[in-house]
């Protein structure tokens, strides 16, 4: 069993899900009891975590201000990423991070969805 598909049983069996597993391409994605979507990828010898909520109106605004927020954080530790999604639901304000796949953790997983998720919060409160 590879790295993610041993941190993605780690993650699943904290969260209540027997057998999360990659796609063949590498990816998974859940939809959280809110609506909103946390996934992963793998890409290379990184990560790519991202956290993604609906956005009824304004997704380009909201993309700017998280764009800005982005250029302003100090910290080079968890870097923000911002963008928009269209899907035939509707537009989604996406935010995500890279890690390097040897520090890809059942905790890192936490510590960074939950950190995503504030972040968008925080993009939302400056609106």
């Amino acid at each position: 069993m590879g790295q993610m598909e041993q941190v993605l049983a780690e993650f699943g069996q904290d969260i209540g899900l027997t057998a999360l597993e990659p796609s063949a391409q590498g990816h998974v994605q859940l939809r959280l009891a809110s609506g909103a979507l946390l996934g992963a990828s793998t890409q290379g010898e990184e990560v790519v975590l991202h956290y993604a909520e609906p956005v009824d109106r304004g997704a380009a605004e909201l993309a700017f201000l998280g764009m800005r927020l982005a250029g302003r954080t100090e910290t080079a530790d968890d870097p923000v990423q911002v963008g928009v999604r269209t899907t035939a639901q509707g537009e989604w304000l996406v935010v995500g991070t890279r890690l390097p796949l040897d520090r890809f953790s059942a905790r890192e997983v936490h510590r960074l969805g939950t950190y995503l998720q504030s972040w968008l919060a925080q993009v939302r409160e400056n609106r």
